[in-house]
């Protein structure tokens, strides 16, 4: 197995929309696994093939309790309820921010055997599902954000004591950045740079970066 660098927030690839696999294959097999031992080494439940800079439809979940699941071709065919969660990314270390999901989704993907398989999810499995759909179609968490200024260091609010500077340097290529991007950093770049804030353990447990 390989571990795959993790392209990070705004590199360009994470704005692109992916392409459908037309076949199961060696290559293919191997990259699912390669993707799912990225995600375990980087303590995440979700991981999108875009993250990995390939432009194809293909994730990885795995959450508390549930088997490691790679998923081909994923649609979400059904969704219901929305409730507001705390949200990361292994794209955006370090930050979170309150989103909107659905309470529950019907999916469908196809598996590493090509079999067609169809479930119903609730709580963290959904939120990762959705989340990781949103990567193939070059949309971000942070594109739910409510406001871009609603994005904490994790584990942290903004009344908070102290914390050290965050290990993140953002590059612009402000040619094909769009303005959403460029805002979004502006604000990363802000946040980095507090000194006197205070913690906030209950964040902290709501949080997962998928």
């Amino acid at each position: 197995m390989t571990i795959l660098p993790i392209r990070l927030f705004p590199d360009p690839i994470l704005r692109q929309k992916t392409k459908e696999i037309e076949e199961i294959n060696k290559e293919i097999i191997e990259f699912g696994y390669n993707m799912l031992e990225t995600m375990q080494s980087a303590k995440g439940v979700g991981l999108a093939a875009p993250q990995v800079g390939k432009l194809i439809k293909l994730i990885t979940i795995q959450v508390p309790e549930k088997n490691p699941m790679i998923m081909i071709n994923p649609k979400i065919e059904n969704s219901s309820g929305t409730r507001n969660v705390e949200e990361g990314c292994l794209s955006v270390p370090g930050f979170t921010g309150l989103v909107e999901r659905s309470m529950t989704i019907d999916a469908s993907y196809l598996d590493l055997n090509k079999s067609k398989i169809k479930l119903s999810a609730t709580d963290l499995l959904s939120q990762a599902i959705e989340h990781e759909i949103d990567h193939l179609n070059g949309i971000v968490y942070l594109d739910h954000l409510k406001s871009h200024e609603n994005l904490y260091k994790t584990g942290i609010t903004p009344d908070e004591i102290h914390w050290h500077d965050v290990g993140y340097k953002i590059f612009i290529n402000k040619d094909k950045s769009s303005s959403k991007d460029l805002e979004v950093c502006e604000v990363i770049e802000k946040k980095i740079k507090l000194s006197k804030i205070k913690s906030d353990s209950s964040i902290d447990e709501a949080s997962v970066d998928i």
